[in-house]
């Protein structure tokens, strides 16, 4: 089984699910790819062929294959389940735009000189942003995963050491993210349409946002729309209406985030704000 699914925040970037049922452990045939391979192995550990190399691709580790570099791979031994893979694919101009977005100014293409890279956290950054282009998460919230991973990859695993560039203090683009954030909250925004509001670029919007306000986009977002929830719950409107209005795919979408946030489901804050007014002296 395959899923392939189109990235938010750059469209010719690829996200794909791969399930395969159990097969022997044969070579796949020799191949390249125009983009960068990311793939994390979920359960069932391999063995790749790559740059005249053997390499070992135990379960939980995130693999880096290079534009243009010939590889093949394989199972390791014989299974009875089916093996379970998640794949991003990016574009050589994706990657050289997040760098230069990071370091200011034109930079190649980064180098990665480990392909498979043992790091618990990030697999889980990466598993979370497939988890969320699959699901119900908003534009923003997605956009911001995906900047995030990227700037993860490049600063940590890359050959080229690279030194971000210090925040300065942007009151004024941060003032109109957040005008536009409340005014807009049920609109599916992208990352890319609040850094043209706010004049700067994607990543160091999001940086100086964070360093701003103390939680990110995608945070300020949610607690927006929990809030405007909050207002429209008490005055009667219809839950399912309630979730369209503040951005939410559907009734079970708003409870499950409101829940998170208040610790109390949309259905339970309308009744205790009922009680609360019954209960207010006359």
């Amino acid at each position: 089984m395959q899923h392939v699914i189109k990235g938010w925040l750059f469209e010719d970037n690829l996200l794909e699910f791969y399930r395969y049922a159990p097969c022997p452990p044969e070579w796949l045939p020799e191949h390249c790819h125009e983009e960068y391979q990311f793939c994390l192995s979920l359960d069932c550990p391999g063995e790749y062929y790559y740059r005249g190399a053997h390499l070992w691709v135990p379960t939980g580790s995130l693999s880096v294959i290079h534009p243009g570099e010939m590889h093949t791979g394989r199972d390791i031994e014989d299974r009875q389940t089916a093996a379970t893979f998640r794949m991003l694919y990016i574009n050589s101009d994706t990657i050289k735009s997040a760098v230069s977005e990071m370091v200011e100014g034109e930079i190649a293409a980064p180098f990665f000189p480990e392909p498979i890279i043992l790091n618990t956290d990030l697999a889980q950054h990466f598993l979370e942003f497939h988890h969320a282009s699959q699901g119900r998460a908003s534009r923003l919230e997605q956009d911001s995963l995906l900047l995030s991973l990227l700037a993860r990859l490049i600063t940590n695993h890359a050959e080229t050491a690279f030194e971000q560039r210090p925040i300065d203090t942007e009151r004024e683009a941060v003032r109109r993210v957040r005008d536009y954030l409340q005014d807009q909250c049920g609109e599916n925004i992208s990352l890319d349409r609040l850094a043209q509001i706010a004049d700067l670029s994607p990543y160091y919007l999001s940086r100086v946002f964070k360093a701003e306000v103390g939680i990110s986009l995608k945070q300020y977002q949610a607690q927006v729309r929990i809030n405007r929830a909050k207002t429209l719950i008490t005055r009667g409107i219809p839950l399912q209406q309630v979730a369209l209005d503040t951005g939410f795919v559907d009734q079970s979408h708003l409870t499950h985030h409101f829940k998170r946030y208040t610790q109390t489901t949309p259905g339970q804050y309308r009744l205790q704000d009922r009680k609360n007014l019954q209960d207010m002296p006359e």
